[in-house]
Formats: C-alpha cells, sequence, structure tokens
C-alpha cells in the first residue's frame, strides 16, 4: 500500500504566500481574501503533485507561548509579529484547507516544527514516506531515506548532497552547529568566539558537542566551549527540534479522503 504523509509547516507557507499578497495589494480586506484563495489553491496543488496518502496542515497554537519563550524570554523576542489582519483569518484558511480535504492540527505548548518533526519521524518508523513542506532549516538535521523535505515556492524538493555540501557538515552535525554559533534572529547566543569557521572546524575534528566537551581543553576553541558549557546546553534546547511529542491522534486519522 502506498503510505505518503504530507506534513505541511502552514505558517511558514502562509505567511510568504501573505508577503506575497502584500506586495500587490493595499486593501486589507482584498488582501486576506487573495490569501485565502492562494493558499487553498498551493493546498490543491500539493495535493495533485506530491500524491500523499495522509496530509496534515500543522499550525503553532495561538493560546499561549511556547515553552522555550518561558524559558528564555528573549526567544524570537525580535521577530516581526504575525500581521493583525492574517491572524484573525487563521481559523477560516483552515476551514479552506480542510474543505480540500487537509486537516489541521496545533502544537500546543511546543512549536510547530516541533510537532512536524514528531510526525515524520513516527511516520517514517511506521514505513511511510514522509514529506515536510517548509523553507525552514531547522527540519535539515531529521531529513533522510524516508523523510524529506519540499520547497513549495521553488516547486524542489531539497537535495540532501547539496546541503551537506553547503554546510560542510553531516545534517546530523547541524544542531551542534547551530548551538555552537548561535541564531540572532531567534535571540539565542552561542558560545563566545566561536564563530562558522570555528564551529566547523571544531565538529569536523570531534564530531559532536559531547566529543568536544569529552576533549582536552589545551585546545584553545575546545576551551572556550568548555569554559561556556551552560550557554550551550541552553542553545541546544532551544534551538533543537523535539521529536518525541505526545499526539493525541493516530496516523491513520490523517488519510486522504477518509
Amino acid at each position: 500500500m502506498h503510505k505518503h504523509l504530507l506534513v505541511i509547516d502552514a505558517l511558514n507557507l502562509i505567511r510568504r504566500i501573505f508577503s506575497v499578497q502584500q506586495r500587490q495589494l493595499d486593501n486589507p480586506q482584498q488582501l486576506v481574501v487573495a490569501t485565502r484563495a492562494a493558499v487553498g489553491n498551493a493546498g490543491r496543488a500539493m495535493l495533485k503533485n506530491l500524491a500523499p496518502s495522509h496530509v496534515i496542515a500543522v499550525f503553532d497554537s495561538p493560546e499561549a507561548p511556547s515553552w522555550r519563550k518561558q524559558l528564555h524570554p528573549e526567544y524570537k523576542a525580535k521577530r516581526k509579529p504575525m500581521p493583525s489582519e492574517l491572524q484573525a483569518h487563521l481559523p477560516q484558511i483552515q476551514d479552506e484547507l480542510l474543505e480540500i480535504g487537509i486537516d489541521s492540527a496545533e502544537s500546543g505548548p511546543n512549536e510547530a516544527d516541533d510537532l512536524c518533526a514528531t510526525l515524520a519521524i513516527k511516520a517514517a518508523q511506521g514505513g511511510f514516506n514522509c514529506t515536510i513542506v517548509s523553507t525552514d532549516q531547522g527540519y535539515y538535521p531529521i531529513l533522510g531515506p524516508r523523510i524529506a523535505q519540499y520547497d513549495y515556492f521553488k516547486r524542489e524538493y531539497l537535495q540532501l548532497n547539496e546541503l551537506e555540501a553547503k554546510f560542510e557538515l553531516a545534517l546530523g552535525q547541524l544542531p551542534d552547529y547551530w548551538a555552537l554559533v548561535g541564531n540572532t534572529s531567534d535571540g539565542v547566543t552561542g558560545v563566545p568566539g566561536i564563530g562558522a569557521k570555528s564551529a566547523k572546524t571544531l565538529l569536523q575534528t570531534y564530531q559532536s558537542c559531547q566529543g568536544i566537551l569529552a576533549a582536552s581543553d589545551e585546545d584553545k576553541l575546545v576551551k572556550k566551549v568548555h569554559q561556556h558549557q551552560e550557554q550551550l546546553a541552553l542553545a541546544q534546547q532551544l534551538l533543537g527540534l523535539q521529536t518525541e511529542l505526545q499526539l493525541g491522534f493516530n496516523l491513520k486519522h490523517l488519510r486522504l479522503g477518509q
């Protein structure tokens, strides 16, 4: 039986579609209507071209800040908030998706990325192929033989060998790389004095942050990591995906057309 789960990182898709429409339309009401229509068209195109057997659109929960924000108030504090007119119409966009057979799920105290990643890994473990629709590089570490990432706007799957060549690291090393260098757009500081080149050198030599911490601190780069272990641990926690969430539903409930 063909088993292919399509996981749509909904706000990643919707906000980019909204941004495109925003450059063309000034009227707020027309903008929202055009965005809803474009999201529906995108959903139809993905169902046709990617041919999933199962599908879900994952949204961040609007009720409360994520546990990351509670742990580290600076987390994503400088991110541009979602436009209020778009936020108000997300339920209608979810209805638009449901009309074409795409149900929605919300991430609760976690982030949508965590729920998307959990779904992808559980599906792969269950013998599914899984496609995550997103432009977010945070998914790169979980990509592999059964988990792929699709860029809807470029209409193409990401190529793993190209990503590894770009970063000069194995994809599984990227969470440690990001923790070492930090992420300014997320408000997460890495290890002081460790930049992209230094982080790559360390990971190419010691394979992981665990390997770096187990090494002798005679090397000046290793010493910097040893001196900032708590900061590194916080960055790892904030920037790493949670992949073992309790779903509250079964993958069979996501079958298309049931």
